[in-house]
């Protein structure tokens, strides 16, 4: 089978026909029928610091969805035809966090495309519990984003302490930025999301999507934030970037005892200004990945049409077209790139 490997520790990938994955007890096997690219995958096509410890060769991809052809001993609850999604995370189940459901912060997981094969590719094996039905009426490409839409709600429902009416600022016109902006919308508060001048298609799936944006960097945005709230900063900061200027920006923009979320992956450290925060009494959460729930409850957002995925996904390819792929991925010049197998 085709699989896009990141084979060394070097920036940029390779696609190579491999061996289809064994199936073990417990696993099924997936034929995938899309896959996404998210921004960690950029962070390890680029081989950032933060993914140079990785072990090398793997087949990368953690977002994908498709159809069951093979299910292995002791599988319960799924069969061969099913169309599944998968979470992310291969939890021990055993530690402390795993047993309050936290399987996110599992002190002892692996992760597709990180430390085991993953799908970008056109099979991969999976255990059958991390898998979700894909429910009818949902496509495989809006089931392969189902994974980064469970990541935002984490993010804004369990971690950010959002309130009606609140001003929240994103920071990042992403798809977990767009995502994270629907999902502020649904709490009903007021929201603002920003990028940089490379962002320019991601400004206009924004204004489809009805949200008000600014380009940091041709316009002021502590100014603009202070206008919007007659002076008083905003409510909520939510950083969907790895970059330590929208981590400033955020926190001068949130008023005292306003609140800064965090989920962007930072390329290496960040000085924070620590006496100001004091000062300010300003707090400040990570945020990282998702918990299962938040799959079940992504699938019902879609589905019922809260969220609005479709106009997010923008670019589709093959998987021997891996590196353009990639390559408008790291240019923002789309929102959400897929590998489509037919």
């Amino acid at each position: 089978m085709k699989a896009v490997i990141k084979r060394r520790p070097e920036p940029g990938v390779e696609v190579f026909d491999v061996p289809v994955p064994d199936v073990g007890a417990g696993e099924v096997l997936i034929r995938v029928r899309a896959a996404a690219i998210c921004g960690s995958d950029l962070g390890i096509f680029k081989y950032t610091p933060a993914y140079s410890k990785m072990k090398l060769p793997v087949v990368l991809g953690h977002e994908f969805a498709g159809e069951i052809v093979e299910v292995g001993e002791g599988v319960v609850g799924f069969d061969v035809g099913d169309r599944v999604l998968s979470e992310s995370v291969k939890a021990c189940g055993s530690c402390r966090f795993c047993r309050e459901g936290m399987t996110n912060l599992c002190e002892d997981s692996t992760l597709f495309g990180i430390h085991t094969d993953g799908g970008f590719s056109e099979y991969v094996a999976v255990p059958h519990t991390l898998l979700h039905d894909i429910p009818e009426g949902m496509t495989f490409e809006v089931a392969a984003v189902v994974e980064p839409l469970s990541n935002a709600l984490h993010f804004v429902k369990d971690i950010t302490p959002i309130g009606r009416g609140d001003f929240v600022v994103v920071h990042g016109i992403g798809p977990i930025g767009l995502f994270s902006a629907q999902l502020f919308r649904i709490s009903e508060a007021r929201v603002l999301i920003t990028g940089i001048g490379v962002d320019t298609e991601r400004f206009k799936i924004a204004e489809r999507l009805g949200f008000e944006s600014v380009n940091v960097e041709g316009e002021d945005l502590i100014e603009r934030v202070m206008d919007m709230t007659d002076g008083g900063g905003a409510d909520i900061a939510f950083v969907a970037v790895g970059a330590g200027s929208a981590l400033h920006q955020a926190l001068q923009v949130v008023r005292k005892k306003g609140h800064v979320t965090v989920v962007g992956i930072f390329p290496g450290m960040v000085e924070l200004p620590i006496t100001d925060m004091v000062r300010r009494e300003i707090t400040l959460a990570g945020a990282y990945d998702a918990k299962p729930i938040n799959f079940e409850e992504s699938i019902e957002l879609l589905m019922s049409g809260a969220i609005n995925a479709e106009e997010i996904i923008t670019h589709r390819f093959s998987l021997d077209e891996a590196e353009e792929a990639f390559r408008v991925a790291d240019s923002k010049r789309g929102g959400k790139i897929l590998f489509v197998n037919d």
